[in-house]
């Protein structure tokens, strides 16, 4: 992702900041040039209001004191397409990103915290679901003890209903939360808490296309009759996706392709 130019380094303070606005916006972006949903002041939404907001904001407040307190490391990114890919897209996009904090524990494990992702660009929507656990691969104490205490805040901060693209009979909704996991190297923390966030999914797979554009059919056979360990690795922004299905030559070189797809919003 940071090879792509999907990653840039930001503060804890904004990112806890933008995972708030989500939830005051109702919606991925603040849809200040581009209306796709109807916003909070126009809905009739009993999920929220601003007691309720007033509550999540404390919770938040606790989560961010015991990051910066309790972890070592802390760092903070966030992650979007890069600025120059629209100008080559076909559709006009809203610009998506969401930020992710990542720290050290002092066991020398990993905890990754990363918000819900909405997938309006790939099937993946239907057959993967966020993790609202954070999944820990490393069962220290020290571990288990910063799960005692960031997962009571996670409980408290309950999905709210997020809006996607909802006007001209969409009707997109998905549940957002924070999700997070504990690994033993920060690559794998982020890896496992953006899978959990319903981001990126991880597939071991055989490829099998079902037209034979670009000559796809040949491309399958020799993935599939040539490299090993083949992997599929699709990162959801929203409306907009990437998919890199790649495999190990018998010499132990990587190789494969990328793929990207966009939602056509049409209402």
């Amino acid at each position: 992702m940071i090879h792509e130019g999907f990653v840039t380094p930001t503060d804890i303070e904004l990112a806890f900041k933008h995972w708030q606005n989500i939830e005051e916006w109702g919606t991925p972006t603040d849809q200040t040039n581009y209306e796709y949903a109807p916003p909070r002041s126009e809905r009739k939404d009993e999920s929220w209001n601003y007691a309720m907001k007033s509550e999540r904001e404390q919770y938040y407040q606790q989560l961010q004191h015991i990051i910066t307190q309790n972890l070592q490391n802390v760092q903070v990114y966030n992650l979007s397409i890069p600025k120059s890919v629209p100008e080559a897209l076909q559709w006009k996009h809203p610009y998506f990103y969401i930020p992710i904090v990542v720290g050290s524990i002092n066991d020398n494990n990993w905890l990754c915290l990363a918000p819900t992702v909405p997938n309006q660009a790939s099937y993946h929507n239907k057959k993967h679901k966020s993790v609202a656990k954070i999944t820990c691969e490393e069962n220290s104490s020290a571990s288990q003890n910063t799960i005692a205490q960031i997962q009571p805040l996670l409980d408290n901060l309950t999905p709210i209903s997020i809006y996607g693209y909802y006007y001209g009979g969409y009707n997109y909704t998905y549940q957002h939360h924070i999700a997070g996991a504990i690994a033993e190297s920060k690559e794998k923390a982020i890896e496992l808490a953006l899978q959990n966030a319903e981001m990126v999914v991880v597939e071991q797979l055989t490829l099998e296309y079902a037209n034979d554009n670009y000559n796809s059919r040949k491309f399958s056979q020799f993935m599939n009759e040539c490299l090993n360990h083949r992997t599929a690795y699709s990162l959801s922004f929203w409306d907009i996706g990437y998919t890199y299905e790649v495999g190990q030559t018998p010499a132990g070189d990587w190789i494969g392709v990328w793929t990207q797809s966009e939602f056509e919003y049409n209402p």
